[in-house]
């Protein structure tokens, strides 16, 4: 499979966000109506966050605070990884592998607004590509 730009991947995306002020429940909800595990967190139009699944477990279900009652900017990870939408698919899975994260920001270059790649949009082919390229620049280094 050849590699992908992340705007490829992004096509026709409808980006599901929320407002700083938006409660963890309301947001949860709509991110369920849409079938995705992430959601953009936006003040004016301008990015401030993402709230993911991982957000919801860790900073509402473990320390068990009412999701009705937790506005999702206090849960949210504040400056999240972006790419550029011109960035290949392969960039956005180690950035993902590297940080330890599942969900990247796209920005969409001249167009207006944003969308989120998940490890989930990559077939087993893409991530296996990766994993051909790590091992190689491994090798090449203790080559050294």
């Amino acid at each position: 499979m050849p590699h992908r730009k992340l705007k490829d991947i992004v096509a026709g995306q409808e980006l599901i966000h929320a407002s700083i002020e938006d409660t963890v429940a309301d947001t949860v909800k709509r991110m369920q109506q849409n079938h995705v595990g992430a959601a953009v967190i936006l003040d004016n139009g301008e990015l401030k966050g993402i709230f993911t699944g991982s957000n919801f477990n860790n900073g509402v279900l473990e320390p068990k605070r009412d999701p009705h009652a937790t506005s999702v900017a206090e849960v949210m990870t504040e400056n999240p990884v972006c790419l550029d939408c011109e960035a290949m698919g392969i960039e956005a899975v180690r950035h993902m592998r590297e940080r330890g994260i599942r969900h990247i920001v796209v920005l969409r270059g001249n167009e207006h607004g944003y969308g989120v790649v998940s490890v989930r949009d990559f077939p087993n082919e893409e991530l296996g590509d990766y994993e051909k390229e790590f091992e190689f620049e491994n090798k090449l280094w203790e080559s050294l």
